[in-house]
């Protein structure tokens, strides 16, 4: 005769199953009512969206070159305006907000915070060292910008320099030059093209000589890297949702602007030898073709291409051989 233990255990174990069976349905069914509840309530939307991560939508950052495996490599400079629609999203919101600022007010903040060095514009060259590093207080006073001065009273020695934010002259920041350098990598065999350094350009009008350009200073890409990469702008024109921070912009160059100068022996910008718009644009273009045909230049064709190349200029004759008359025949024979 078989047993089957104590039946006293066996009916509470039985009771306990059930009671969790009932807690568990019990539970999914509440999970399944709040689901529906806010799934039919009216969904508002209050202007700012959630659940969006600059984090999640950073870019991988460019793989790092090393100096030794750059075996050829170019300066290239452009002329980025902020009219065109490519480049709209750099330049607004002109006053910034507790969400958003534009670029130059990034770099504006970053300096006056001690935080980034500003250097000196020099016409053709570019020096990044202690030498040429702009002192604060000479920056705002070289470009008019109205501010009182006063100490810290934590550090002596240090000034506080207060600016009124109508003062910053964001919106008059209608350009920036942009340096590229174009490289090869011959440790991956590609050729490689990366920022290097902005320069913002004020853009001012008066009375007597018109609308000039004011070159203010340049900022390596680099050294706002911390403060680039927490600030958004639209990836897409026609898409608000869609936005990478400022840092990857650049990174993935995004940004559009004619060359105004390719680095070459005389240190000459395209407007030193080219007098005429047309002239101008036509070097522009010439520029960009050499630029954008760096790798056929480069680089030997394989086999194939070559084959290939040897086949369609074959092709080629024997088409024109075919439209030539035969020489030396008489009329009626020539097709």
């Amino acid at each position: 005769m078989h047993t089957f233990g104590n039946p006293i255990r066996l009916v509470l174990t039985l009771a306990i199953c059930f009671s969790l069976s009932h807690v568990h349905a019990q539970t999914n069914a509440a999970q399944q009512a709040r689901t529906a509840a806010q799934t039919s309530a009216p969904q508002t939307y209050s202007g700012t969206v959630t659940g969006l991560s600059l984090k999640n939508a950073k870019q991988p950052e460019p793989m790092k070159t090393r100096a030794e495996d750059i075996v050829w490599k170019r300066d290239v400079y452009r002329i980025v305006d902020l009219s065109l629609s490519e480049n709209a999203s750099l330049y607004y919101p002109v006053e910034a907000t507790a969400e958003r600022k534009n670029l130059f007010s990034a770099i504006f903040e970053a300096i006056a915070q001690n935080q980034v060095k500003a250097y000196e514009y020099l016409d053709g060259r570019e020096l990044f060292t202690e030498a040429y590093v702009i002192k604060f207080r000479d920056l705002l006073k070289r470009f008019d910008i109205p501010f009182k001065e006063k100490t810290d009273p934590r550090r002596p020695n240090t000034p506080i320099f207060d600016i009124d934010a109508i003062d910053i002259p964001t919106s008059e920041v209608l350009l920036y030059y942009v340096k590229e350098v174009v490289y090869l990598d011959q440790r991956n065999s590609n050729i490689q093209t990366r920022t290097v350094a902005l320069c913002p350009v004020l853009v001012r009008s008066d009375d007597y000589e018109g609308t000039r350009r004011f070159p203010m200073f340049w900022v390596p890409i680099e050294a706002l890297k911390d403060y680039l990469s927490g600030q958004a702008v639209a990836a897409d024109s026609l898409n608000s949702v869609e936005r990478i921070t400022m840092y990857d912009y650049f990174n993935l160059r995004r940004y559009k602007g004619e060359i105004y100068k390719v680095s070459n022996l005389k240190n000459q910008s395209i407007y030193d030898y080219c007098k005429t718009p047309e002239e101008i644009k036509a070097e522009q273009e010439r520029l960009e073709k050499s630029l954008q045909g760096l790798g056929d230049s480069l680089w030997e064709p394989d086999e194939k291409t070559l084959k290939e190349a040897r086949d369609k200029e074959e092709q080629a004759r024997r088409n024109e051989n075919r439209k030539k008359p035969v020489e030396n025949a008489p009329m009626g024979d020539k097709k």
